[in-house]
């Protein structure tokens, strides 16, 4: 674990904290690299031999069949359907919110517009390894079916070659048929340039760790993404009334993801600091993923005493955090100050992981700073604009002659001349 003062902070270690420089992709994308080039190459038959290498996948097809989908909502046990069907319900009535509309206006150039279109493929890349993440299905579909997407297609390692029920149950209810075993950079690779078995898409969502975001990285000139989802990060802002217990637990469920996950408290209490770490180490030392979170909190749980909530505000908005929470007393009144984050959470009782699962909105966010210039997952991913214009005879004989300016002055005289023309045929009128 780290601590810092922000008022006596080195330059050099406020860099640090503020690159997770200990969070690189660089030595993956070789690797990813040499995975895309052997899904293209090799197809259905390199994408086989590598879910066997990576994913343990031991069987033939590389699809699962629909009737293993639908049967997957009888295995799963009760309290986990209902819980999945409630988490799904609250997110789709938030993202239903979330509207982009067609508009037309017309003037006396003629008339003007935008068509709202979805996207007509999505892959949506699930993550696997030591944990099942079924809400990270309902994140990435809800709000693409939303959007109106027709064909998802999901990526997932799984466990031992075979997709867990759970995944599959959650595909299930969002309406998904077409389920892949298979995860990792290869899974990017055949969701973006496609295989005989796995379909091209247009756009490819979800998180996932480095060889993952190192193969989104590589095909983005193909495929669009949606950003490079790095380890999770929580960052928290407390006054001197937070309680040391609540945050550490905070901490702690974003530790326990990756030994690469972040968690940072800016305090303005040294005491609620120290307190707040002592009980993190405690926690750690009973948690059922204790040496994953212990690994991550090595260097990724940083403590940070600031002078004031304005100062932890300023500290926030430039280190841009995946999750932040204000565990102040009014934090309503530092949200309008609130410029970089991938989400917010306001009050000691608004802690993340109700976002990572069924409070509505999406856990799929941008981390490592990109909040700074990113947003979280939204049924605007899944959308396309598509601007349009009529131009009137009167409108065409109006414009031309900016136009002609303009682009003469551009030395693009072909652009010119293709306006006038138009103006020469309505004087000819």
């Amino acid at each position: 674990m780290l601590n810092y003062s922000l008022e006596k902070m080195t330059k050099l270690d406020r860099e640090l904290v503020l690159a997770r420089g200990d969070v690189d992709m660089s030595a993956s994308l070789k690797s990813a690299q040499e995975t895309i080039d052997a899904v293209r190459l090799g197809g259905d038959e390199a994408l086989k031999a590598l879910a066997k290498k990576y994913d343990g996948f031991t069987g033939e097809s590389l699809t699962v069949p629909e009737s293993e989908i639908r049967a997957a909502l009888q295995k799963v046990s009760k309290d986990v359907l209902e819980s999945l069907e409630l988490s799904k319900n609250r997110i789709e009535k938030f993202h239903s919110m979330q509207e982009l509309k067609s508009f037309e206006f017309r003037d006396d150039s003629g008339a003007f517009g935008q068509m709202v279109v979805p996207l007509d493929s999505v892959g949506v890349y699930v993550p696997g390894g030591t944990a099942s993440y079924m809400s990270s299905v309902l994140m990435a579909c809800v709000p693409a079916r939303i959007a109106g997407v027709k064909k998802i297609a999901i990526c997932t390692p799984g466990k031992g070659g075979s997709v867990p029920s759970e995944i599959l149950a959650a595909a299930a209810l969002c309406g998904v048929s077409e389920v892949h075993p298979v995860g990792g950079a290869h899974a990017i690779a055949a969701m973006a340039y496609g295989t005989q078995s796995i379909a091209r898409v247009q756009k490819i969502v979800g998180p996932g760790g480095l060889f993952v975001s190192a193969a989104k990285l590589l095909v983005r000139n193909d495929c669009e993404i949606d950003f490079l989802a790095g380890p999770s990060e929580i960052l928290v802002i407390a006054d001197s009334k937070a309680n040391p217990q609540l945050i550490a637990r905070d901490m702690l469920a974003q530790l326990e993801h990756d030994p690469l996950a972040r968690a940072v408290l800016v305090a303005t209490s040294k005491g609620i600091a120290g307190a707040s770490q002592a009980e993190l180490d405690h926690l750690m030392s009973a948690s059922a993923r204790g040496e994953i979170a212990s690994r991550a909190a090595k260097r990724g749980a940083i403590f940070i005493v600031a002078k004031s909530l304005d100062e932890a505000v300023e500290f926030s908005n430039e280190y841009a955090p995946e999750h932040l929470l204000l565990d102040v007393e009014k934090p309503e009144s530092l949200l309008p100050k609130i410029r970089s984050a991938g989400s917010v959470f306001l009050g000691s009782t608004s802690s993340v992981v109700f976002g990572d699962y069924c409070s509505g909105t999406n856990h799929i966010l941008p981390t490592k700073g990109k909040a700074s210039m990113k947003s979280s997952l939204s049924v605007y991913d899944f959308l396309k604009i598509i601007p349009y214009q009529r131009i009137s005879d009167a409108g065409a004989a109006k414009l031309s002659k900016t136009v002609d300016i303009l682009a003469r002055a551009e030395g693009l005289p072909a652009h010119a001349d293709a306006a006038m023309a138009r103006a020469r045929k309505e004087a000819k009128r």
